[in-house]
């Protein structure tokens, strides 16, 4: 259930402000981008009543977890302390009762200041939450936990990698045991030890060296060289990892390049930096048109990396328009077969493959099945058919987007013993996408930014069931 903390004062570009609901008051920024150019005001008179409306129902929430404050608020009229308020708003958020809800504008640095004040006065620490799983170095859980404990082996997690001018900062955070300046850890996803150079405490920009730090602490470290956002680094004696970070798809991309011819140089470094810091933005190149291609996951988070690349790095970019990283998918079973025969002299190519093409279910990808017995298809040749369909999706048959959840069942099929091959029934594989995914009701698939449900109570449970699938 969210909780709101804050109500924007105007809206996109309008918006100057935010009104703090638990102190009843106003927070207006000027638009020089200072986080400290603010005032504290008065509450807008067209926003007052909203503002008290609420603030009780912030009250009415948060005193269900003390009785005392309850049965007082209830029987007596007494309004909680806001330091009582606060009190009972962490209670709530570590049991996950409710969730602080604040708005802000990360772009123009408003707002954003109480969400990191509100990190500190309600997220739990360290020992206050359930312990991380292990898992071992192939994924299996271990049914251990990363206890809060200095004494036991190391496992920390990097999630975060800043570059400055004096090398890359890896942010870690401890989960249990310690390390100290000089120390080698591994890195269970890469297989290579590193060494750790310095350890420092960050304050916004001021650095404290530490000789050590241990669990439940968040600690940068430089000179790691091979370790990137969500690696575990781990006592290399007694090896573990931590469950991994979990980066979503990016749902926009523009085409950029350089304003100077010779900037390109500049710029790709500038993006290959940046990348190492956002895992969630990615870069390609355009293979017919040779243009830069930036991805993130929306709007906002692009012009910032626009941003990033001229004020950190001295790169100018010309902007195309942003397009949206629409999907395709199929919505029909199909039961088909394909057979490739090619003869030119000498040994031939010969592969028949009979499948079946159908939806799979939403976020799998793809899936391939192979239920041929008999030998007609040999099991060496099974790969050579899922790589071939594989491979096609990547250009879907609709508008050649990538095309998502679909399974291929490979069901029977012939091959003969001098002129078939693993590439025979790639080819094979690949003709028959062709042949079937357009028979197959293909559709388009756009993200989801927003979305409005209105439905009778009776059905809210099925569709919230839906929505979280």
């Amino acid at each position: 259930t969210p909780l709101v903390m804050t109500l924007p004062i105007g809206t996109e570009e309008d918006f100057i402000g935010v009104v703090d609901v638990l102190s009843q008051q106003a927070f207006v920024w000027d638009e020089s981008g200072d986080p400290l150019n603010y005032e504290v005001q008065e509450i807008p008179a067209d926003l007052i009543d909203l503002a008290q409306e609420y603030r009780e129902k912030l009250i009415e929430s948060v005193i269900e977890q003390d009785d005392d404050l309850m049965m007082a608020y209830l029987d007596e009229g007494q309004e909680p302390s806001v330091e009582d308020l606060k009190r009972c708003i962490r209670s709530g958020t570590i049991a996950l009762d409710f969730f602080p809800t604040y708005c802000g504008s990360a772009f123009k640095n408003k707002g954003v200041q109480m969400i990191l004040d509100a990190v500190v006065d309600y997220l739990p620490n360290p020992t206050e939450v359930e312990p991380q799983p292990e898992v071992d170095l192939d994924g299996t859980p271990t049914g251990e936990f990363a206890v809060v404990d200095p004494s036991k082996p190391m496992r920390s997690l990097a999630f975060k990698i800043m570059d400055d001018r004096f090398g890359a900062l890896t942010f870690t955070r401890i989960y249990t045991g310690s390390i100290k300046k000089g120390d080698t850890v591994l890195n269970t996803f890469t297989g290579k030890t590193e060494r750790i150079g310095r350890i420092v405490e960050m304050h916004a920009d001021e650095r404290i060296e530490l000789d050590r730090a241990q669990a439940g602490d968040i600690v940068a470290l430089i000179g790691l060289k091979n370790t990137q956002t969500g690696h575990t680094l781990c006592d290399q004696k007694v090896p573990a990892t931590l469950e991994p970070m979990v980066f979503p798809d990016p749902v926009i991309y523009i085409a950029i390049a350089p304003k100077d011819k010779g900037g390109a140089e500049k710029m790709g470094l500038a993006l290959s930096k940046m990348i190492q810091e956002d895992p969630s933005f990615q870069m390609e190149t355009d293979q017919e048109s040779g243009e830069t291609i930036i991805k993130g996951m929306g709007e906002l988070h692009l012009d910032i990396k626009v941003d990033i690349l001229k004020r950190t790095h001295g790169v100018e970019v010309i902007v195309g328009k942003p397009l949206v990283a629409y999907r395709e998918s199929i919505t029909k079973i199909i039961d088909d077969s394909y057979t490739h025969k090619k003869q030119t002299g000498g040994s031939g190519q010969f592969a028949k493959i009979d499948y079946i093409i159908e939806p799979a279910e939403s976020g799998s990808g793809f899936l391939f099945e192979s239920k041929v017995t008999g030998g007609n298809v040999p099991r060496e040749f099974w790969p050579a058919v899922e790589k071939g369909f594989k491979v096609c999706l990547e250009e879907g048959p609709l508008a050649g987007y990538p095309c998502l959840d679909v399974k291929m069942t490979l069901v029977d099929g012939a091959f003969h013993a001098v002129d078939s091959s693993a590439m025979a029934f790639e080819l094979a594989s690949r003709a028959a996408y062709r042949q079937s995914m357009g028979k197959a009701g293909p559709q388009i698939m756009e993200p989801i930014m927003k979305i409005d449900v209105f439905t009778p109570e009776d059905h809210v449970g099925d569709v919230i069931g839906d929505l979280n699938r």
